[in-house]
């Protein structure tokens, strides 16, 4: 992980949706500690269910973060490269859906581990509501990620197509539900 915080801080360039997607797959794998947590508590039958369920959903979105932050890392040259052949919007939509896929990812993985807060086993329900936050934080900066390509690339065509996504986007998001406070 030194390397990789290391290669960030030391470049020339901003690598925001790496690190928004990186951050992502992080969450998603606290989220799966949680649902293991339960599961070795000896959770049964919904409770155990609804673990399992999350493990397997949150496996899926983790490896898709990855998939993102893979994919951010290499979309600036990508874009160079339509430029060149003629296919600059192609090049700039490539770097609008990364950040829209990664709120996704990150709104549904909320949603899920919301909905698992019923079935949490106490020895981790904190790390759950940890994990809430930070998959939360996530989306609303890749919401915010696209929002500002859309202000450095304002080509009607892209604002257009995406600027309804934006929107939909911070609804759904202010739409979450992370606590404020643990203690009551």
């Amino acid at each position: 992980m030194e390397q990789v915080v290391d290669g960030i801080a030391s470049s020339s360039h901003c690598q925001a949706g790496a690190v928004i997607a990186l951050s992502g797959a992080l969450a998603a794998a606290l989220g799966q500690a949680t649902a293991n947590g339960t599961l070795a508590v000896g959770a049964s039958g919904e409770a155990a269910e609804a673990a399992r369920q999350m493990q397997l959903r949150l496996t899926d979105i983790r490896a898709r973060f990855l998939a993102l932050a893979d994919q951010d890392a290499s979309a600036i040259g990508e874009l160079v490269r339509r430029r060149e052949s003629g296919q600059a919007l192609r090049g700039y939509q490539q770097l609008c859906d990364g950040p829209r896929d990664m709120a996704e990812q990150a709104l549904a993985a909320a949603r899920l581990m919301q909905d698992f807060r019923a079935s949490v086993c106490e020895r981790t329900h904190d790390d759950l509501e940890f994990t809430i936050t930070l998959m939360s934080g996530v989306a609303r900066a890749a919401g915010q990620l696209l929002d500002s390509n859309l202000r450095i690339w304002p080509l009607p065509e892209l604002v257009a197509q995406y600027n309804p996504v934006v929107d939909s986007l911070m609804a759904r998001i202010d739409a979450l539900q992370p606590v404020t406070r643990i203690r009551r």
